[in-house]
């Protein structure tokens, strides 16, 4: 038989054991090895015997916070308690079986914490509080999801983007991260507080053997069919941007016979101006957003352009999660709000755009995204299909004669009155072009087979 009171001490509980040992049942448990076993036993002291039990205080060496910290009871200043007897003792209170100064006594649990647990007055968890509350954390948890299931899986580095500019655009400095910016530690976090993800190593496929395929397209189609439930052909809406170079192309001309090359006076340059355009299944055009490569934007380049259109601007020039999110919120929010029923937005590189925020709106104002196949764009996306090439012919038509008249390169005060010019040439074969795009990827009127057969 071991030593009954080392048994005790060995998990922390101090005990009289002349007291123990006059109980029949705490006889019978002398020799207890598990935590187990002394919770058993606890029981049957709450039962039987008036026993006082505390927690012993040990006093622990101070070490550097490893990566993975565990910690131990004891600590001076720390939690000294077990939460399971906390629990007990709340609800010994509750069932009035003990005072709290006794209950405080008999589980070893400070008076002060029990009487802040009793009254709500401790809703915070001990140590250390996220940077992301449950609700933003889950919300983050199901798009990560979504892309992993669309094709798209972010890699950590995302995620921690993601993060940063969540933080960014509530004007949250988060001092434990270098420029709000998650390290590594709080990655790790986050996966173990969820471990319903996981982290594999995804293999890089070649675009040939990525090829879209017959399968991926019926998968598609079948997941389409679900989110086009009841989506009038208005609440469908296909977005995409495209760049608007300062280069009118190349052109047939009339030379002397036997001349080797073919010249003409032009100035070009490799400059391009990003817009993010968007089309309905009705036909409608969503007001163009422009993007500028530039530091700063200026008056004089968002003047005598097209009715609606936004201007902003980027360092690189190209859309990231924040400047779709401005385009989300003021060209799409408004867009729908003036439609009633469930809405649908359709595009691709959903990881750029992804941000907490806009999967907020969706869920309030009744959106759904379906993200195309890779490698597809050419057969499922409306506005390449259909509505980008003639727009590309006309802006190729109206930079030409600028051109002509004009020298360098096209200024940025220029750009939204020649872009007009060349959206407005189209006429009324713009909101054609838009519905036959719609209609070549079999979405507005649905009709897969019209792409299946093509496959």
């Amino acid at each position: 038989m071991i030593d009954k009171c080392g048994a005790m001490i060995a998990f922390g509980v101090e005990i009289d054991i002349d007291k123990v040992l006059s109980n029949t049942k705490c006889q019978k448990v002398c020799n207890v090895r598990t935590e187990e076993q002394i919770n058993q036993l606890i029981e049957w002291v709450e039962e039987d015997c008036s026993i006082t039990l505390k927690i012993l205080k040990e006093k622990v060496p101070s070490t550097g916070m490893p990566r993975k910290y565990k910690k131990k009871l004891g600590a001076y200043g720390k939690r000294n308690y077990n939460p399971q007897y906390l629990e007990r003792a709340l609800n010994a209170v509750r069932q009035k079986k003990y005072s709290m100064r006794r209950a405080s006594e008999f589980y070893g649990v400070p008076y002060t914490t029990l009487n802040h647990h009793f009254h709500n007055r401790h809703p915070l968890q001990y140590g250390g509080q996220p940077v992301l509350d449950r609700e933003c954390e889950n919300l983050l948890l199901n798009a990560l999801q979504t892309c992993a299931e669309w094709g798209f899986p972010l890699k950590p580095i995302n995620i921690r983007e993601i993060v940063q500019q969540f933080l960014n655009k509530r004007g949250i400095t988060e001092r434990r991260f270098q420029d709000n910016l998650p390290g590594e530690g709080w990655f790790n976090g986050f996966m173990a507080r969820h471990p319903e993800l996981t982290i594999k190593m995804a293999e890089n496929t070649k675009r040939v053997r990525a090829a879209v395929t017959y399968e991926s397209i019926e998968e598609y189609f079948r997941n389409l069919r679900d989110a086009m439930k009841d989506v009038p052909p208005q609440n469908c809406v296909n977005y995409d941007e495209t760049n608007f170079v300062d280069n009118p192309g190349a052109a047939k001309v009339v030379m002397k016979k036997g001349s080797k090359h073919a010249y003409r006076t032009l100035d070009t340059s490799k400059t391009s101006i990003t817009v993010m355009f968007a089309i309905a299944g009705n036909g409608a055009r969503l007001p163009p957003y422009v993007v500028y490569r530039a530091k700063h934007i200026y008056e004089g380049w968002t003047e005598g352009g097209l009715e609606g259109a936004i201007y902003n601007r980027s360092i690189r020039g190209w859309f990231d999660s924040e400047l779709f999110e401005d385009w989300f919120r003021r060209v799409a929010i408004p867009y729908f709000r003036k439609l009633e029923g469930p809405k649908l937005l359709i595009g691709d590189n959903l990881k750029s755009h992804l941000t907490i925020d806009v999967i907020q709106e969706c869920e309030k104002n009744d959106i759904k995204f379906v993200l195309l196949p890779p490698n597809s764009t050419h057969m499922l996306q409306p506005l390449d299909v259909a509505y980008f090439r003639p727009l590309k012919g006309a802006w190729r038509k109206t930079l030409e004669e600028w051109k002509l008249k004009n020298k360098g390169v096209i200024p940025k005060t220029v750009f939204p009155t020649l872009l007009k010019k060349a959206v407005e040439s189209l006429g009324d074969r713009e909101g054609d072009n838009a519905r036959a795009g719609f209609k070549a990827c079999g979405i507005v009127p649905f009709n897969p087979e019209v792409v299946l057969k093509k496959n």
